[in-house]
Parts: structure tokens; C-alpha cells; sequence
């Protein structure tokens, strides 16, 4: 009876041990997360230690609240930090812990976007397949079409998603026919005063219409057409400024001031989300910026946009990361 009482205790012990164990490695999860999911959706330059980072358990659990998985969360600070095999290691394997979502193939696209642009179409393409409705794989999806010229399968792509009735989406699959043949210039002017999902009087649909209207053979010398956006600029033509700093952005995607300088005159112009959108899509893509002047505009805009909430939150970014200004103008604004 002796025997069997001790074993009952031995088991309870044992139980109770990898209970407080198991909830310790959980709450102490839950921190680490909080402070990768932070980044992740609020920060583009990464900016926690990757000394510290690396000391995050990514196998238990092995997927945040979110269902983002951990390894992939860590593997972006150590491609900021270029250490590459690390990365890349975290990356695949963090497949596996959620391979319903794509975004492990979305960061594999993004990483091979310079250096190898058939393992970049090959993931981009899996990213979109398993998530096509999402907005970043699309775009990367689509600019590997474009590069490769894979005309046919970009419009049998955009055929699966024109329904979900995303702007962003038409507007990359537009970009990418016009640059792929400036021919197809009149079946896009067709599409868009065809189509019954937008509103023809929103300052997007007007600026995307305005770039099917000018067409892209102005812009096929990037000196001349960078001089011909300062020059819109300072006329205050700044919607068709705003078109060609977008559209020589996506043909040389590596140069993150031609997004920022369409975003700053998309804001200038009043026209607030689309300055919203290419200002996070700065923040998100371009971690290397040499300062946070997408972070500071941004803030600027969701101020002017009646978002006091989220102009702060970027004013605040903005001011952490010493851009000039951004203390003088939260400490206006943000009380």
C-alpha cells in the first residue's frame, strides 16, 4: 500500500512539474512574442537586439497567438544582420508550422528578389497559391511575372483574384501589363471604365487612370523621368508627380526614395491613402533606410487624416529613431 501511495506521489510530482515548466516556457513565449508581432506590424527596421532575439524560443510553441511562426519572426533580424544561412534555416523551417498562410515563402521571395529571380518567381507563386488574396504576395508574385515576362500567366492569375475587388491588386496587375507592352495600354483603359467595383470619383482610381492615360513610354529614360516628377512637384502637379515617382519605383524596386517621394506627394495632394499605403509599404520592405522619414510623413498623414491614434504611434517611431522634427511636432499634437 506504501509502495503505491509513493508512486502516486512520484507521478503528481512529476505532473506538477512539467505543468510549471510547461506554463513557464508559455508566459515567457508570450513576452518574446509581444515584442516580435510589435515589430513585425509597426516597425520595418527591426530595431530589438538580435543578441537578445536569438534567445527566443522558436520551438515551444512554435507558432505565436497569431499563427505567425516564431523561427520566421527571428529569421528577419538575421537577414538585417546579412547573416544569411541563419535566416534562411529559420525560414524553411518554419514551413512546416503553418504552411497554410505563405508568408515563410513571401519572406523567401523577398530575400531571393535581387539575387535569383527564378527562386523568386517559384515562391512568390507558392505564396500567392496558398494566399491569394493577400496584397504583398500579389505584388511580389506579380513583379516576378513581369521580369520574366510570363504575360499569359499573369492574366490567368489576375483572373482568380479581380473578384476579391482588392484596388491594390488591379492596380499592380495594370502596372505590370502596361510595362510588359505599352500595346496593351487601350484593353487597361477598357478594363477600368468597364468595371462596376470601384468608385470612379476616389482619388485612387483617378491617379491609376491618369497613369493608363499617359502610358509608360515616357517613361523608359529613369534620369528624364526622375526630372520630370521634381518638375510636376514643384508645380504642384502632384498626382501625375506622384504616378511617375510610383511607376519608376516599379521598375527599379531597389530604390525606396522613388516610393517615398510618390507617398510624400500622394500626401501633399490630399490623397491620404494612397500616401498611407506607399509609406507602409516603405516601412515594411525597406528595413536598411538611412533614416525614418516614411515613419515621420506617415505620422504626418494620419494626423491630417483625422487619425490621431496612429499619427502619434508613427510621430513616436519617427522621434525614436532621431528623425528631426518628430519631437517638436508629437509634442503639438500628441497630448
Amino acid at each position: 500500500m506504501k509502495v503505491k501511495n509513493n508512486f502516486w506521489f512520484v507521478l503528481i510530482m512529476i505532473i506538477t512539474s512539467l505543468s510549471v515548466v510547461i506554463n513557464y516556457m508559455y508566459f515567457k513565449s508570450l513576452n518574446e512574442q509581444r515584442i516580435l508581432i510589435y515589430e513585425f506590424n509597426n516597425s520595418g527596421s527591426l530595431d530589438y537586439p538580435l543578441e537578445k532575439v536569438k534567445e527566443f524560443n522558436h520551438t515551444f510553441p512554435n507558432i505565436t497567438v497569431t499563427t505567425l511562426p516564431i523561427s520566421l519572426l527571428k529569421a528577419r533580424y538575421y537577414l538585417k544582420k546579412n547573416q544569411t544561412n541563419e535566416a534562411l534555416s529559420l525560414i524553411y523551417n518554419s514551413i512546416q508550422f503553418n504552411p497554410y498562410i505563405g508568408i515563410s515563402e513571401y519572406e523567401l521571395a523577398r530575400h531571393y528578389f535581387i539575387t535569383n529571380i527564378d527562386s523568386m518567381y517559384y515562391y512568390s507563386k507558392r505564396a500567392f497559391n496558398k494566399l491569394p488574396s493577400n496584397l504583398y504576395h500579389t505584388k511580389l508574385y506579380f513583379t516576378a511575372l513581369r521580369e520574366l515576362k510570363k504575360e499569359k500567366e499573369l492574366d490567368s492569375s489576375f483572373n482568380l483574384i479581380k473578384d476579391y475587388k482588392f484596388f491594390e491588386q488591379w492596380k499592380d496587375y495594370i502596372f505590370s501589363k502596361l510595362e510588359l507592352n505599352s500595346e496593351n495600354r487601350d484593353s487597361m483603359q477598357k478594363l477600368l471604365e468597364t468595371n462596376d467595383y470601384f468608385d470612379k470619383k476616389k482619388d485612387e482610381y483617378i491617379t491609376l487612370q491618369t497613369l493608363v492615360n499617359i502610358g509608360f513610354d515616357n517613361f523608359t529614360n529613369y534620369k528624364a523621368s526622375i526630372i520630370k516628377a521634381e518638375a510636376l512637384f514643384d508645380q504642384k502637379r502632384l498626382v501625375e508627380s506622384a504616378v511617375i515617382y510610383d511607376e519608376i519605383s516599379v521598375k527599379n524596386p531597389s530604390e525606396y526614395l522613388l516610393k517615398e517621394n510618390a507617398a510624400i506627394a500622394y500626401y501633399k495632394a490630399g490623397m491620404y491613402q494612397a500616401a498611407i499605403n506607399s509609406f507602409k509599404y516603405v516601412i515594411d520592405n525597406y528595413t536598411n533606410r538611412k533614416n525614418a522619414k516614411a515613419e515621420f510623413y506617415l505620422g504626418l498623414t494620419y494626423l491630417t487624416a483625422k487619425n490621431k491614434s496612429l499619427g502619434c504611434r508613427y510621430l513616436t517611431l519617427a522621434q525614436q529613431k532621431s528623425f528631426s522634427g518628430a519631437k517638436k511636432v508629437k509634442e503639438n499634437f500628441c497630448f
